[in-house]
């Protein structure tokens, strides 16, 4: 397969035309841009740079089954965890077997959070329009979860925006979010990497590196 992406900074490119695009139909809305860390926000720091919109981050962290590392669910922010039932019921686990895990990744959430945004605290979305970026969208809870905890923060309109997505996941996200902005759908699309020429991973260094540049704070 040829990648369709050279890095994160085009991907973020190409997807900063199209949402601008999306925005402007629908009146100019001026955006929150918030990036899923870490790669999301290589992608997200483009798209706001182009639509000199303020930039910034939600984490949101998979839940493992004790013993094994079955990706049974994920949560973010302090946002109810977004759980795999189904698969639960086959491991035979109930949802107090997860609270350890929950307990766990919540504290590292919490880390990353103060890590990445240096003290800063949460840019406001109440009653605003939130693009939500990630590098790529395919099978798994994390992303569910991010939409679920920006939902609750109350904007008035959530965009879900990817460089490349996941046939099947992208009609299952569109029922949750306003408009789903992906450049490519793929079905069977299993990893995102093999789009890019450039997919190595985003340190938390970088993410609050391209946090802090972001001079748009409003």
């Amino acid at each position: 397969m040829t990648a369709l992406f050279t890095n994160r900074r085009d991907a973020g490119l190409r997807l900063a035309r199209r949402t601008g695009e999306y925005l402007r139909a629908r009146g100019g809305a001026q955006p929150v841009v918030v990036g899923l860390a870490p790669g999301g926000v290589a992608v997200a720091a483009e798209v706001a740079r182009e639509l000199a919109a303020p930039l910034d981050v939600v984490v949101a962290r998979a839940l493992n089954a004790p013993g094994n590392g079955t990706p049974l669910g994920a949560l973010a922010d302090e946002a109810p965890p977004v759980l795999n039932r189904r698969a639960m019921r086959g491991l035979g686990l109930g949802e107090a077997d997860l609270e350890g895990e929950m307990t766990h990744q919540r504290v590292e959430l919490h880390r990353l959070e103060k890590l990445y945004r240096d003290r800063r605290p949460p840019l406001p979305v109440d009653g605003r329009t939130v693009v939500l970026v990630t590098d790529g969208v395919v099978y798994g809870p994390v992303i569910p979860a991010a939409v679920q905890a920006l939902r609750g923060r109350g904007p008035d309109r959530l965009v879900l925006a990817a460089p490349v997505c996941d046939a099947r996941e992208a009609a299952a996200l569109r029922r949750v979010v306003d408009a789903l902005l992906c450049l490519r759908e793929a079905t069977y699309l299993h990893a995102v990497g093999p789009w890019y020429d450039d997919f190595r991973d985003v340190t938390d260094r970088e993410v609050a590196v391209l946090l802090r540049q972001q001079p748009v704070r409003r």
